[in-house]
Order: structure tokens, then sequence, then C-alpha cells
């Protein structure tokens, strides 16, 4: 049995050490594995190309290197030398695939049953994060990868994966596919919008951006506090998702945060716009990244871009600028590789998070090569005692 820092061995024949006995259990030293986020256009072309049932395996229509990508993915998993967390982001996208189940698969499989939180419960993460630094709380601690991860990152893996199927909500498929949809339809305008302010520069798209957040995250709340209204006055219906919509969790955490610091009930609102227009709130990491991305696409706009953003396009975003900051690489799609090399984001957004995409394919797998060839002797030694020595072999028969 492998558990996160040890394992135990028992006596086939005997079963011994039973109950009454000392456990035969042997330490396993640390572990410091790379977190990598791999973009769902990647689960899926590794998922085609070693799937026999899909057509694009059969007419051979995959890049060859995807199998070879996922064997060395694979194999520096199961060494225990990086793991790749799945995401709310995998789970919805592979939703809206024919093949739900073989895109789970591989996900699963390369996690190692590690899960980022969903994305709303990380940006009200980051949120408080930067609430408790701007009230100066004493106990304040920045956010890391193991406060917005299911699982821990670190530990030594099972040899058995076992994933429990989802929980199917009613309509959610139609529901993701039809928000999707909304917003490709709603970015038209916005579009044409930066097409037409062609003297405005980088830094006005981003401030503009910036104070969006804030403008929006009031107004939802807003709106729920006038439903609440309306619905005890008897002339209109209280829908009960609207208590665990983000603005209202988030906006009620900060007045909780406000009331332990002794502010007056009369002064919360107050308080609420004073941080809401600090820099501390613009600060945020998804906001900041956000912002500088729409930023991005705002000058390409102005600048001659004629193709509107497609519909992935802000799946594409808030997996950037809510991620980045907690992974080592991330392999993403080539137009936001792209604008995070471009200046000044590639100055301004400095988490030391390696970012490739398909263009830079050679390089991902270089990447990839030096973390096996770096690993000291006597990780890969501990690694095979553990395991045995066919274990860190690519499991290419995943849909056998």
């Amino acid at each position: 049995m492998i558990c996160d820092n040890h394992y135990c061995r028992r006596c086939r024949e005997c079963f011994y050490p039973r109950g009454h006995e000392q456990a035969a259990a042997y330490p396993l030293p640390e572990l410091n594995k790379k977190i990598i986020y791999l973009d769902q256009f990647a689960i899926s072309n590794m998922m085609l190309v070693l799937n026999p049932e899909t057509k694009a395996h059969q007419k051979g229509r995959v890049d060859p290197f995807w199998k070879t990508l996922f064997e060395k993915v694979d194999s520096s998993c199961k060494l225990q030398l990086i793991i790749c967390p799945d995401s709310d982001f995998h789970r919805h996208e592979s939703m809206l695939s024919t093949f739900y189940e073989p895109l789970k698969r591989m996900y699963k499989l390369l996690s190692g049953g590690a899960s980022f939180y969903d994305h709303d419960t990380i940006h009200r993460f980051q949120i408080t994060e930067q609430l408790y630094k701007w009230l100066g709380d004493p106990d304040f601690k920045e956010l890391g990868v193991r406060d917005i991860v299911h699982g821990n990152i670190n530990a030594w893996q099972e040899r058995f994966i076992f994933s429990v199927g989802d929980f199917k909500i009613s309509g959610l498929v139609e529901e993701i596919r039809a928000a999707r949809e909304k917003i490709a339809e709603d970015l038209k305008p916005v579009f044409q919008r930066w097409q037409s302010e062609k003297g405005n520069d980088f830094e006005y798209w981003y401030e503009e951006e910036k104070k969006a957040h804030a403008k929006v995250l009031w107004e939802r709340y807003a709106k729920i506090l006038q439903s609440f209204a309306s619905a005890s006055l008897g002339v209109g219906a209280l829908d009960p998702w609207s208590l665990s919509d983000f603005a209202s969790v988030t906006v009620n955490l900060i007045l909780e945060a406000f009331k332990k610091q002794g502010v007056e009930k009369k002064y919360l609102l107050q308080k609420l716009f004073d941080f809401l227009r600090s820099d501390a709130f613009e600060n945020t990491s998804y906001i900041k990244i956000s912002a500088m991305l729409w930023a991005a696409l705002a000058r390409k706009a102005a600048s001659g871009r004629k193709q509107p953003p497609n519909r992935g396009c802000v799946t594409d975003i808030e997996i950037v600028s809510t991620l980045l900051p907690y992974c080592d690489a991330m392999f993403i799609d080539n137009e936001f590789r792209g604008y995070l090399s471009e200046s000044p984001l590639c100055d301004e957004i400095k988490y030391g998070t390696r970012i490739f995409s398909y263009k830079t394919k050679e390089a991902f797998l270089e990447y990839l090569d030096d973390i096996a060839l770096n690993a000291s002797r006597s990780h890969l030694e501990k690694v095979r005692e553990v395991y045995g020595y066919e274990w860190e072999k690519p499991f290419a028969e995943l849909y056998g």
C-alpha cells in the first residue's frame, strides 16, 4: 500500500504483519513535483491519438506529436516528477464532447487524483487574500497552490486511480453550450467598438477592464438584493441559486470581514466601495491577468484584426488568469501564448510560469526531458523500489 509519504508491505504467505503486529511501514522522501496545466486541446488530441474508437485515430489524422507528448507526460507523472491537476474547465469542455468518458479518463490519469477548485472558488480566495492584505490583518498569508487544489499534489501516488461518476444536473450541458453561444454573440459589438476606437492605447483598455470587475460584481450583487426585496414583498419569485451566486457569496464574505474588524453597520457599504475601488482589489491576480489579456485583444482589434474572438476565447482567458500563478508550466492556445509573450504582459505577469503552445511544442518536449534528466539517481531508485522497474512505461493501452 502506497500512502502520501510512506509505503507498507505484507507477506503474501502468512499476511504478516497482522492487526496486532507492528506495521511494516517504510518512509518515503518528500516530493516537489512540477505543476503543469494541459489545455483541453492537448487532452483531446492525446485521447484521439490513443483511442482506436475514434475516426481521427482510425484514419491516422492525428499528429504523432500527441502520442510523444502523452508518453513523456505519463512517464514523468509515474516517476513522481510532475502532476497535471484537472479543472472545472476540463470537465465542462469534455461534457460538450461526444467522447466525455474517454476525455475524463485521460485527464484523470494525468492528474493523479488532484483537481483545482472551481474557478469561482479560486477567484473568491484571491479576492479575500487581497482583502486581508488591504485590511492589514496580522494573520494574512499568501495563497499557494495547496490552498486551491483538492488532494495532495506532492503525495506519492497509489498504483490505482478510482474515479466516481459525476453527479449529473439536468440541462447542465445545454446550459454550458448556450452560455458559450451567448458570450460569443455579446463579444461581437464589443469587438466592433474596439475596432472603431483606434486612438486608445493598451493602458486605456487595461484600466477599463480592471475597473469593470468591480462594476460587474456590484451590479450582480445589487440585482440579487433587489430580487430578495421583491420576493419579500410578494411581487416576485426568489431564485434559490442566487444564494450561491459568486457575487452574493463574495460580497457577503467581504462584509463579514469588515464586521469582524469592528466596522459599524452604517459604514459597511462605504467600506465595500472603498475596497472595490482600491489598487488591492484591482491587483487580484485573476483580475490583473484577465484585464491584460482583454486589453491585448482590444489592441489587436484597434490595430486591424478582422476576426472577432471565438467561443472559446473567454474560457482561455479564465483558464490563464485563474491558474497561471500556481503552475510551473502551462500548455495553452497559440493565440494566448502569443499575447503573454508581448509587452507589457511579459513584463507585468511575473509568476515564473513557463508558457508553451502547439507552436512551441518541441520546446515543451525539451522542458519535460529536462525535468526527467534532472531527477536524482536516489529518487529514481526509490520510485523503482516502490513501483517496480516497468512502472514508468507509458500507459499507451489506456483505451485498449
